[in-house]
Formats: C-alpha cells, structure tokens, sequence
C-alpha cells in the first residue's frame, strides 16, 4: 500500500502570535491519490515521501540467481565426449591407388564384447558411407569382390561400459565410457599393409545426461575414418 506524508503548513490566518507558531500535518497520513478529506487530487503537484511495500529482486539477489543457474547448466552438460588417433604409422600405399570399395570387419580379444564389435562395424560403414567418397562400403566380402580397394579391421584393445541403466541410476558417478581400437588398413587384393593406428573414443561424462558406451564407438569411429579419409587424399591421382 501506498502513501503520502504531507509537509508541515503554517497556518495562514493565525488568530495571534501563538497561532501564527502553530504547526500542523494538513491531513497527516492520508492514502495516496487522496487528500485529507478523502477526495481525489494530483500526486504530481504536491510535496511528500512515497512509502511502497512489495518483493523487489535486488542487484545481488539477481547475480546469485545467475551464477546458481550458469552452475546448473554446466552440472547438466558435462564434459563433452572426445576422440583421438596416436601412433600412426606411414601411409605406405603407391600412388596411384584407387580407393573405390572398402571392406570393414572387427575383431578383438577382449570377452563379452560382441554387441559392441556390431556397433563398431555399423559405425564405421555409416560413416564411411556418408561420406559419399567411396562407390561401395560393406561387410560383406563376397558383394565388394576384387574392386581397388582397402580392407579395414578394428579391432577392440580396451573397453569401459557404461550402459544407458547403469547411467540412468548411477548419474555423473558412473564415469566416461571409454574405447580404444587398434585399425590395420591393408589392400583389399593383396593383403600388403597400408597403415596401422590406434583410436579412442570417450563419452561425455560429469553429469546425469552424459553419454554411453555408444557414444564412446562413434567417437572411436569417427577418428578412424577422418584417417582412412586422409589415405584417401594422399593416395589420389
């Protein structure tokens, strides 16, 4: 609610020297937008103190409000997923080499990682297919045949699991998803190698809605055919 606190008046007609000292609030206290008699008048063309009660959002309450919502978005994003190929060998394939087809398999020593060696294999070929580099991308040796070509085989050294369970209940405690494949590109008619590295593949993590194992393969993958691309490139006519 508010108010005007109206000035002390002298009073105008003093009936004698003690009357002229006399000082007196017009009205004292008085809802604003009204007189002392209650009518309404204009709060521009008079002289007094607005009172007003109600919330207002300071300067500091607003910056705290910011930093805890700026703290809630980077406990939700995380640390973002990440990917990397070391220990790469020399490029060894003759120029000219004709790139057209490329057979992928996987393999690997580790136990309980056949789901994940599909996954691989799939990512892989959807990657290299959507590059839209190559005339014919499978797994399937007898549909790529004896075209010019490279074989790809990824294969699974080291694994972390994090299920999409184990991270709905466990949250940002249950760590990065991590992979790590050693590749071995090799001619598809003569087996002679071309190249051999190693790649890795992490999730994101440090929060509730970080990423998978799944998402650690397509980082993997992803590393190795930004490789096979630059064989690509280097082999070219």
């Amino acid at each position: 609610m508010k108010f005007i606190i109206k000035p002390q008046m002298r009073n105008p007609n003093p009936r004698g020297p003690k009357g002229a000292r006399n000082w007196n609030f017009a009205g004292g206290l008085a809802p604003f937008g009204t007189n002392e008699g209650g009518c309404p008048h204009n709060p521009d063309s008079d002289f007094g103190v607005r009172i007003s009660f109600g919330l207002r959002i300071s300067r500091i309450g607003f910056l705290l409000k910011s930093a805890f919502l700026v703290l809630v978005l980077v406990t939700l994003a995380g640390c973002a997923s990440s990917g990397m190929v070391q220990h790469a060998s020399p490029i060894t394939a003759q120029k000219p080499f004709e790139l057209d087809v490329i057979l992928v398999t996987t393999s690997s020593s580790l136990k309980d990682v056949d789901a994940e060696k599909t996954m691989l294999k799939d990512a892989l070929i959807s990657d290299l297919r959507d590059t839209q580099m190559f005339q014919l991308v499978s797994e399937n040796k007898a549909e790529v045949g004896t075209g010019s070509g490279i074989k790809i085989d990824a294969g699974i050294t080291a694994i972390k699991k994090v299920s999409k369970t184990k991270r709905l209940w466990a949250g940002a405690m249950a760590g990065r998803a991590r992979i790590q494949i050693r590749v071995l590109v090799t001619d598809l008619n003569s087996g002679g190698q071309i190249e051999s590295f190693e790649a890795e593949g992490e999730s994101s993590g440090g929060s509730a809605l970080a990423g998978t194992t799944g998402e650690a393969i397509e980082r993997a993958a992803g590393e190795a055919v930004r490789e096979v691309l630059k064989i690509n490139s280097q082999t070219a006519r």
